[in-house]
């Protein structure tokens, strides 16, 4: 059988509407005549496949880049602490029986969110007990082995605070919808810290209306989302700080399994004594 030209993409389909003339040699593998067409003799069923068949390596392609282009999205996460980016399972020490059972009990739900669970996780405990860790593991891990992919973000929302009212008096950074935008539309979202803001509401009436909105918003965006919130709240302050729907939305999904509490261990950030 003569070799199909590399450059000839010609189908069969295509073969009535131009000048060809079918040989006496046939195809050993489609048992079909070969055809003449510009100096070039070739099987029209063998072009055929070989169309189809960088069609779909195109696609394959596209679709490959389609994807990296989107795991980039966690890159647009808003930090507080840089070194969480490269949080993960493996680099979280795990010190006492609490630590190793949170651990286990993140990498649980990890999994459950890799078969497309829909549910809200809370981390709650004290200051520095590793809950921003395990949070940015479980999104890492769903990050890198989702399939097919889901968009992850975490966001701190002391540092989301603060580009709001950056926005306010300069127009060239996020605005209040893009912020919002950016949080409902990844398929898994960390808010980072929730509650940290109650200081500056306080102390600033404007601020808190926005804040509260921003954070209204982005619940109720996400309500057929799963959310990952850390706090150092327990759920009366919670209901408490936040209006009841708030609340509610922020508990959607939530049972004893899906809250992760730190009240044994140490603050991991402070091994200093005097």
């Amino acid at each position: 059988m003569t070799n199909v030209d590399q450059n000839m993409m010609t189908s069969s389909s295509l073969l009535p509407e131009i000048e060809h003339k079918e040989v006496e040699e046939v195809c050993n593998l489609h048992d079909v005549h070969l055809i003449e067409f510009a100096n070039r003799v070739f099987c029209p069923e063998c072009a055929k496949e070989l169309t189809e068949q960088r069609s779909k390596e195109i696609v394959e392609k596209e679709t490959e880049a389609y994807y990296l282009k989107e795991k980039r999205y966690i890159k647009q996460s808003i930090y507080s602490d840089g070194t969480l980016k490269k949080a993960t399972f493996d680099s979280y020490m795990t010190d006492d029986k609490e630590t190793a059972e949170n651990k286990q009990k993140a990498r649980l739900l990890a999994g459950s969110y890799l078969k497309g669970e829909t549910f809200n996780v809370i981390f709650t405990g004290k200051v520095g007990t590793g809950k921003s860790h395990l949070a940015m593991s479980m999104l890492q891990a769903v990050n890198d082995h989702s399939n097919p992919f889901k968009k992850c973000l975490f966001v701190s929302v002391d540092e989301l605070i603060s580009l709001l009212r950056y926005s306010y008096s300069n127009k060239e950074t996020m605005a209040e919808n893009e912020l919002r935008r950016l949080c409902v539309d990844a398929d898994l979202l960390v808010l980072d810290d929730l509650g940290a803001e109650v200081g500056t509401i306080t102390t600033d009436k404007s601020a808190s209306n926005d804040t509260a909105r921003l954070i209204n918003a982005i619940v109720t965006g996400r309500m057929d989302k799963p959310t990952i919130f850390t706090t150092n709240l327990n759920s009366k302050q919670i209901h408490k700080m936040y209006d009841e729907r708030i609340a509610s939305r922020i508990f959607k999904g939530v049972n004893k399994d899906r809250i992760i509490k730190f009240t044994e261990t140490k603050d991991k950030r402070n091994q200093i004594e005097f």
